[in-house]
């Protein structure tokens, strides 16, 4: 038990650690390359994938680790609940894809238009809140305390990659862009106003 509770507060401590440099990444690196370029370069765009790859190790590493951690049976209201919100996220995910366009534009290389229509109408971010529900679907899949650590982890950093693209997005399409954020919201409605 003893190791168990150190492992735990080791695996936090390496959450916070991801959500800490995510910080310093985002605000620091990730905002001087789009305020300098006016876009993201090649490596930027393609860096990120760094920090969403440990995020995805992180979050499966206490089962990569203990293969007699404590396996949760989940019934079959449970596994349809997970399954639906696991198909509604892919759904999000891949209309926000391929209503967002080319692959460079996916990655912030090609910053030519705003896209506003679409999906972006119901969200600014329809990708991130797909990811998400896909993470909350898989807690639902397997209830974990890591699988929760690494929600609220998520959560933390793509807000702060969110609010840096922002402020690029501000700068490039101006009060286009402003008159979007007032009729969009950032993630998702949560009133009916």
């Amino acid at each position: 038990m003893e190791y168990e509770i150190k492992f735990v507060l080791f695996y936090l401590l390496l959450q916070l650690t991801l959500i800490t440099c995510s910080f310093f990444y985002y605000n620091n690196y990730i905002k001087n390359v789009y305020l300098k370029n006016g876009k993201l370069t090649f490596f930027a765009g393609f860096s990120q994938f760094g920090i969403f790859t440990v995020h995805a190790f992180l979050l499966y590493l206490p089962n990569f680790l203990f293969t007699n951690w404590p396996k949760i049976e989940v019934g079959t209201i449970s596994f349809l609940t997970g399954f639906a919100v696991c198909s509604i996220s892919l759904l999000i995910l891949i209309l926000g894809f391929v209503n967002l366009g080319s692959f460079l534009r996916t990655m912030g290389l090609n910053s030519s238009k705003l896209k506003a229509s679409g999906i972006y109408k119901y969200s600014r971010n329809p990708q991130v809140m797909g990811y998400g529900l896909l993470l909350a679907g898989f807690g639902v899949f397997w209830p974990s305390w890591y699988i929760f650590a690494g929600l609220i982890s998520y959560a933390f950093i793509i807000h702060k990659m969110v609010l840096t693209e922002e402020i690029h997005l501000e700068n490039l399409y101006a009060d286009k862009y402003v008159s979007y954020c007032n009729n969009t919201p950032r993630y998702f409605r949560y009133s009916t106003k």
